[in-house]
């Protein structure tokens, strides 16, 4: 049996009506196309649907029994289509994102919130997790953005966009001698005890540097820790030094501590968006995609 949409609307209008002529003006149809819509669901499904007379059209028994089916998928029908209507407009929907706790406290938050002011009914979950982790909630579905700098994933698998490349600062307190400066070199870090604000971060900056101004980092005295609050809160209290991203000068101000420019070299790391590869945004995600590309593009 192969019903169509156009056949059961034109049921349901002459059901509904009582009359071929007002059935086909609801549904702006000539009366003689209404009616080879209905002579063709009699014909598919083997049944008169309609007891037709001179000045009305009655539903014949096995056209009573079938109304209410048709209209119960009619209305269900009419809701998917709304559902779907209101997700491609943004007016419902959930988006789960990933971010690094730095950028989850720092960036993020101003990016929902200029979301939210766009998209109000969209609810936004923001799970913070360590740099390393930062993927997993792809692979498992719990999260379908995922922002933070650069790593290496398999195109396969996960799909990389770059935002923009943003630089790091080094960071110490504002009585200290470097404070004063507009900039210092890496190499000029050697006596102070260097607090590293990633586990990876050594690694990923150390082909960078010049053999003079390796050494430091590979010294004993060299720490470190897993999240940037715990590397600020070191210096805070004298500590050492460390560096950040230029997007996280608000907790750094919160912290009290100064930003001076680090040079030769000049490092800088990635910001990216990630999501799983071979499947589309979202329309809730996409947006947020366009919103996160205008902060990228602020000076």
């Amino acid at each position: 049996m192969n019903l169509t949409l156009r056949q059961l609307r034109a049921f349901d209008a002459v059901a509904e009506t009582g009359s071929f002529t007002a059935a086909a003006a609801r549904l702006h149809l000539t009366q003689s196309a209404l009616s080879v819509l209905v002579r063709e669901l009699e014909r598919e499904m083997g049944v008169q649907l309609f007891d037709r007379h001179t000045r009305r059209v009655l539903l014949s028994e096995a056209g009573r029994a079938f109304q209410p089916s048709v209209q119960r998928l009619l209305a269900d029908l009419a809701g998917a289509v709304a559902g779907v209507t209101e997700l491609r407009d943004k007016k419902r929907g959930l988006l789960r994102l990933a971010a690094p706790q730095l950028m989850a406290c720092t960036l993020m938050p101003r990016v929902i919130a200029a979301y939210r002011a766009r998209y109000p009914d969209i609810d936004v979950r923001l799970a913070d997790t360590l740099p390393e982790h930062l993927l997993a909630g792809l692979a498992s579905g719990e999260a379908e953005l995922a922002v933070g700098q650069d790593a290496a994933v398999d195109p396969a698998a996960i799909e990389r966009r770059t935002l923009f490349r943003d630089r790091h600062w080094l960071i110490c307190p504002p009585d200290h001698p470097f404070a004063r400066r507009r900039k210092v070199r890496w190499s000029e870090l050697g006596p102070y005890t260097f607090i590293a604000p990633t586990r990876d971060f050594r690694q990923r900056v150390l082909p960078e540097l010049e053999a003079e101004a390796r050494g430091f980092l590979q010294r004993a005295s060299t720490q470190e820790v897993s999240y940037m609050t715990t590397a600020l809160g070191m210096v805070a209290s004298g500590l050492g030094l460390t560096v950040c991203p230029t997007y996280s000068a608000s907790l750094v101000r919160a912290h009290g501590l100064q930003m001076v420019r680090l040079d030769r070299p000049d490092f800088h790391r990635e910001v990216c968006v990630y999501a799983a590869a071979r499947r589309s945004l979202s329309p809730a995600a996409a947006g947020f995609v366009e919103i996160l590309q205008r902060f990228a593009q602020q000076p």
